[in-house]
Formats: structure tokens, sequence, C-alpha cells
């Protein structure tokens, strides 16, 4: 039995061949590789090997169709472009039920497989290459957003580079997922590129579309890809190993790279260049990168040199610690904050069963939670959870708060107020505070049964009557 992924990937090569059906001199697809939305074969022109990558229909057809093409759009304004190291654009078609992206065949291997072996001296002409793609796109207005190893190309003498893989880039101004008519998920921002190689505000979606946030994301994931051409190993490593998503990310919040060598002098410069790149904050990233620091040349006497960088520095230690414990305790707060209301829906779920269906929404703030809870179409009670986090020596300690309103067609009223309901910490655990929210809840809820109870006595009369007949 095939797997999900193989059957995409026969479907794709049948739509392929039909396709190339009416293309005079185009030979038989040769599978190449595949992800989850798209497969990616060679094919044989009469203008000699050409990449061409096969979405999945349900990816150009289904609820993302118009986010998926607007991406499509995009990568048709590129075709012609004149920039040697971006992967050329030839033609875009929609058939099929599907869309094809004929594209640049590059035979060379992708940085992630050599990576291990990308020798020193090539490291600065490689980082030079890169930045040219990028900022090429920048000036187009386009963001790529999934610059990584595994989306390079390298010859094999290691002296010439290719950026590929256009499918996630974007326009730096068009509000293409704010929009809940053109966006992926409507309102919810979808993250779209490899979390390893990701800022942390575009990871945990700190910040809104901007275009410092596209040129901030521009900086990290440049600045990623060579800390892996100067280390020769993947950033964030063991936490990718570990195969926990969780660990991922709370090392891209608040793990800084390590950079320490037995050779300390050896690339100190891009070492250095690439440490600023991966700053986690989004203002200071801002402020002390600028693209004429990756040129080759440096223009200027070492006096020069000397001030500028020290003008870029954000300190030797201090400050990148400061925003590195900032992060993990943002990072522990959210995920305290999450375990502790998923704990108190699943123990309301089985109390309120299929007659009080439950849902957790989310709020517009990161420290309160929504349960509503759903009694008919003209009753609801929502409660929400709010997290006071204190300061200082006690900054994971927590104060819970509660806050439960009742409406119907005709009005909305408040049930109760707490705003000390209990206090706990991280290191404490979410167990006690657990169960004296869902107590908190449960006496609510007994109260808008009181209430409709009271409104609605021939229903009690019903019930009583059903319940002798079963």
């Amino acid at each position: 039995m095939l797997s999900a992924l193989d059957e995409m990937v026969a479907d794709a090569k049948l739509r392929l061949s039909n396709h190339l059906k009416h293309l005079n001199g185009y030979a038989d697809p040769v599978f190449i590789d595949s992800g989850g939305s798209s497969a990616l074969f060679r094919v044989q022109t009469p203008t000699g090997f050409r990449a061409l990558k096969v979405y999945a229909p349900n990816f150009v057809q289904g609820p993302n169709a118009k986010a998926e093409k607007a991406r499509l759009e995009l990568q048709r304004s590129l075709i012609g472009h004149k920039c040697p190291t971006l992967v050329d654009v030839f033609a875009i078609t929609e058939a099929e039920e599907t869309a094809f992206v004929e594209m640049e065949f590059i035979p060379w291997k992708s940085l992630k497989k050599n990576i291990a072996t990308v020798p020193d001296e090539c490291v600065p002409l490689l980082l030079e290459q890169l930045v040219h793609a990028v900022t090429y796109l920048e000036s187009r207005g386009i963001v790529h957003r999934d610059i990584k190893p595994e989306n390079i190309h390298v010859s094999d003498n290691f002296k010439e580079l290719k950026l590929i893989d256009l499918g996630v880039a974007r326009e730096f101004a068009h509000a293409e997922e704010e929009s809940a008519d053109a966006t992926d998920h409507g309102a919810k921002r979808p993250f779209i590129a490899t979390a390893q190689y990701s800022s942390p505000e575009y990871l945990f979606r700190l910040d809104s579309p901007s275009p410092d946030l596209w040129r901030g994301l521009n900086f990290y994931q440049v600045g990623a890809v060579l800390h892996d051409m100067v280390m020769k190993r993947p950033i964030f490593q063991a936490e990718v190993e570990a195969g926990n998503r969780w660990l991922v990310a709370r090392a891209v919040l608040t793990q800084s790279p390590s950079f320490q060598d037995t050779d300390a002098s050896r690339l100190s410069r891009y070492k250095g260049l690439s440490a600023r790149c991966l700053t986690k904050d989004l203002t200071t990233r801002l402020s002390i990168v600028d693209w004429s620091d990756f040129s080759l040349q440096i223009e200027g006497s070492p006096i020069e040199i000397l001030k500028a960088k020290l003008a870029k520095s954000t300190g030797f230690g201090g400050a990148q610690a400061k925003l590195a414990a900032d992060g993990k305790l943002s990072f522990d707060r959210q995920a305290f904050q999450k375990r502790l209301c998923e704990s108190v829906r699943q123990e309301m779920i089985p109390i309120c069963g299929s007659k009080v269906p439950i849902e957790l929404t989310p709020t517009g703030s990161a420290s309160t939670f929504r349960f509503q809870f759903i009694f008919s179409e003209s009753w609801k009670l929502t409660f929400e959870v709010g997290f006071e986090w204190q300061g200082g020596l006690y900054d994971t300690s927590v104060t819970i708060h509660v806050l439960s309103t009742a409406t119907t067609i005709d009005s909305t009223f408040h049930i109760a107020e707490q705003k000390n309901l209990c206090a706990t910490s991280i290191a404490e655990g979410i167990e006690i505070a657990s169960q004296q929210v869902v107590a908190r809840a449960a006496e609510c809820l007994n109260t808008i049964v009181d209430i409709m109870q009271s409104e609605h006595p021939d229903d009690n009369e019903k019930t009583q009557t059903n319940e002798g007949q079963k």
C-alpha cells in the first residue's frame, strides 16, 4: 500500500506526463524529490534539461487556492530575471487541475548535503552570492521566506551558488496574509517556512507583517546559513535530531548558537557577522546588521573598521545573555499557560459531555484564554482565564484571574469575577491551580443551569417525564 506521499508523487507524475504530451520535444519525467505540497521532476527538453515542479491539486484548488495562485503569479513575475545566483523560472502553467512550474535544472548538490565539507576559503564567495540573490529579490519587493541550506545548491568546487524554491515567496508590501479573502487561513496568519531557520519573531508571530519583519527575516536566515558554512554543521542540530518540534522552537527563541572553535581566529569576521544576524530581538538585529556588512571588500582603515564593528556590537555577552534569558522566560510562561488551560479543558469535557460542548478560543491577549460553554443557540457561558505574571525575583510566579459572562439572545451579563482565584508558579506546576479553575468554572456553570431551569420550568417537567420513561 502506497503512503500518502507516494500517492501524491505518483499522481503528480501522471498529471505531468499528460501535460508534457502537448509540448514538442519534452521527454518523460524523471522523479527528483518531493515535499508535502509538491513533487519535482527532471525533464529533457529541446533546450536541455529542465526541472518541473508539480503541485498537489488540493493546494491550488482547495481553501488555500487564492494565496497559492498569488504566489504563482509572483513567481511568474520573475520569468526572465537577470540574477545569476537565483534559479531561473521559464514558465508557469495551470493545467490538469494543478500547476506546473518550469525552472532551470541545477545538477549540483544542495548545500545541506555538503555543509560539512565547505572549504573555509569558499565561505566568503558563497555568502556574497547568496546575499546577491536575496538583495535582488528585495529590490523587486519580494522576500523568499525559506532561505536554508536545503534550498541552496552549490557547485562541486564550491565556487558557485544558486538559491532555489520560490514556492513561499511573497511581496514585501502586499497584505496577503492579513486579508481574510486572500490568505491561507484567514486571520490565523499561518507559519510558512522551516522552523529551524526562522527568526523568533517570525516563528512565534510576534510582529505583524511589514518591511522590517521581512528584512529582519532575511538577515536572520542568511546568518543561519552562514553559521552552518562556518561551523560545518546545521544550526540547532541537536534539537532537530531529537525529533521534538517544541525543543526546536525553544532553541530558536532562547538559545544563542555557539561559535566556539579550536581556532578562535578562523573565519572570525564571519562568526561575528553570523552572531549579529542571529540576534533574537528584531529591532536590535536591524540596528546592527546591514547588507554592506556582507561585502568581500571592507573599505576603510583598521581603526575605522574597528569603530564600525563596536558601533554595531550589542555588547560582549551581557546583552545577548539577557535577550536569551528573556526569551526563555517568555517561552516557559506561554507553555505553562497552555498546559494549564488544556488541562482544564480535558477535565471539563467528561463533566459536560455532549450536552454542553466546550470551545477553547484565542483572545487578543497572550495572557488570557477563553473557554466557551454552549448550552444552546440562545445560551452561552464565556469563561476567561487570565494570567498576571510577577517580575524580578518572582518572574516565574503568577496570579490567576477568572471572569465569566453569560450571553443570551437578549442580553449579556456577568456571572462571576474573581481577580485572585489562586497563585502558583512554574516550579509548582499546574495541577492544583488547574483544579481550582475547574471548580470555579463548575460553579459558574451551575449558576447558568439554575437560571435556565428557573426561566423554563416546563423543560424540567419534560426532563423528569423522559427520565421516568427510560
